[in-house]
């Protein structure tokens, strides 16, 4: 028998907002139980209590990863929210390159905040691949960072479903892959762009790696934070951007009522976030 009153899951979902700035509402009480679930009879722990002093007292943080990972697990695709892309690509990178280019600076940082298993950080890649006249002459950096270590092995590895690719145009797909029976495998010339890691917003001493961003692509992430964790996470990716640099977040994303530190830019494709 379960034993999961609104105690344990309070004291479980607070612990995993301390250490991750993951919020669970009320709301989604049984989403949480089902995961946390899996969990607890893996190590045959029925009692939700149990299982938090079980989490406290593991100095490794080794459970606490594995309860991250089924707590984070969510479906992404290649080419996701095609106006934003669009923007992307034909106002923000043009910009970006003409202003680099009068100040002489040949590098090109971009950061994919929250990348699930690799999907975005790779179509930054193919866009940048396609669109960047003379890419043998800049020194370009697309980070992706996840606090999922399952999704980051995923996105290093480079082999998707067919379902990741829904929304991927026809020459990219023909271009930038290789059918391998029901699987797709990302080409080398892309996969050799992106750097991975496991990475926790939350984390000073993860976000201390990134500096000078250009560019940060935090989707569909903050609606996993309450207002205090989403603060947090705004101030950090504004003192890690540079100056002039973009933030682009998911279209259901806002940062009213959270800060007002970055300008909001209403682009013709899709509104973002700028630092002045």
């Amino acid at each position: 028998m379960w034993l999961q009153d609104q105690h344990a899951f309070e004291l479980l979902r607070d612990f995993i907002w301390e250490k991750s700035g993951l919020y669970f509402e009320s709301t989604k009480r049984q989403y949480f139980w089902r995961r946390v679930q899996n969990r607890m009879r893996l190590l045959d722990c029925f009692d939700g209590k149990e299982y938090y002093r079980i989490l406290r007292s593991d100095t490794s943080e080794t459970e606490l990863r594995e309860l991250l990972n089924v707590l984070t697990t969510t479906e992404t695709y290649f080419f996701r929210n095609e106006p934003q892309l669009r923007a992307f690509q034909e106002e923000i990178l043009p910009e970006m390159l003409r202003r680099k280019r009068a100040q002489g600076d040949c590098y090109l940082r971009f950061w994919s905040a929250g990348c699930s298993s690799g999907e975005e950080p790779y179509t930054l890649g193919m866009i940048l691949r396609e669109h960047l006249p003379q890419i043998e002459q800049w020194n370009i950096t697309v980070v992706g960072t996840d606090i999922n270590t399952r999704m980051v092995q995923k996105a290093q590895e480079g082999v998707y479903h067919v379902r990741s690719l829904r929304e991927t145009p026809d020459r990219y797909r023909a271009k930038y892959f290789t059918v391998e029976g029901d699987q797709y495998r990302l080409h080398d010339v892309i996969k050799k762009m992106v750097t991975f890691r496991v990475g926790n917003l939350m984390h000073a001493e993860d976000a201390s790696l990134m500096h000078n961003v250009d560019c940060i692509f935090c989707r569909n992430v903050l609606i996993y934070f309450n207002v205090e964790s989403c603060q947090k996470v705004i101030t950090m990716f504004y003192e890690t951007m540079a100056t002039q640099g973009y933030l682009l977040l998911g279209h259901s994303e806002s940062l009213y009522r959270i800060s007002a530190i970055f300008k909001l830019m209403k682009l013709k494709h899709s509104l973002v976030y700028y630092k002045e």
